[in-house]
């Protein structure tokens, strides 16, 4: 049993995906606005995400914020253990590794020896290549394609149907934007749009 970390419409589709995963919601944490507590959202109960967990409970950051860091880091405050989903549409081979925290939906395929690291989302039907890195906190909008042998870097931003060339990075905090082709590396914090990307 979890607990999800937010209340609009991503925690909605974070929901879908852990009851499809066979894990039981026990609700729902809100992190923004506190008179939602006590409340019911999505057909959940919601607490305040700064309340102390339940023991031994985990929960997943569910906010569908880019900048997922301080979620994260306010369920580990208050005692919640990160837990990781992977939906049972997704295609991942023993190789491949995903860390605490993260989100990986229906419909993605991922390639031989790729590591995706903690409190990652990535979206409906991504594409990610064999020996790839994806950073912790990174984002892959839904239908994003990353080749084989390319980084994304810790909390980078990849929009929806974004693609990224095999040995390529995208570095720590740049955002890609939805459509765009990256053919070299984006720096970091960087922000690019077109194909090719710049």
């Amino acid at each position: 049993m979890i607990w999800i970390a937010g209340t609009r419409s991503f925690a909605a589709e974070v929901l879908g995906y852990a009851r499809e995963s066979g894990v039981e919601v026990a609700g729902l944490l809100e992190p923004r606005e506190l008179e939602n507590a006590g409340g019911t959202i999505h057909g959940l109960p919601v607490a305040w995400l700064d309340d102390d967990a339940p023991d031994g409970a985990a929960a997943l950051v569910g906010t569908g914020d880019v900048d997922r860091r301080e979620v994260a880091e306010r369920l580990a405050a208050a005692g919640f253990a990160p837990r990781t989903i992977v939906h049972p549409a997704a295609h991942l081979p023993d190789s491949a590794t995903v860390g605490a925290g993260s989100i990986v939906a229906p419909g993605v395929i991922v390639g031989a020896h790729t590591s995706i690291g903690a409190n990652v989302v990535v979206g409906r039907g991504s594409l990610i290549g064999h020996h790839t890195r994806i950073g912790n906190l990174a984002t892959l909008g839904p239908g994003s394609n990353v080749a084989g042998n390319a980084v994304v870097g810790e909390g980078a931003f990849l929009g929806m149907a974004a693609v990224v060339r095999d040995h390529v990075t995208v570095g720590a905090g740049a955002e890609v934007a939805m459509g765009a082709v990256v053919v070299r590396d984006v720096p970091r914090g960087a922000s690019v749009r077109g194909v090719p990307a710049r």
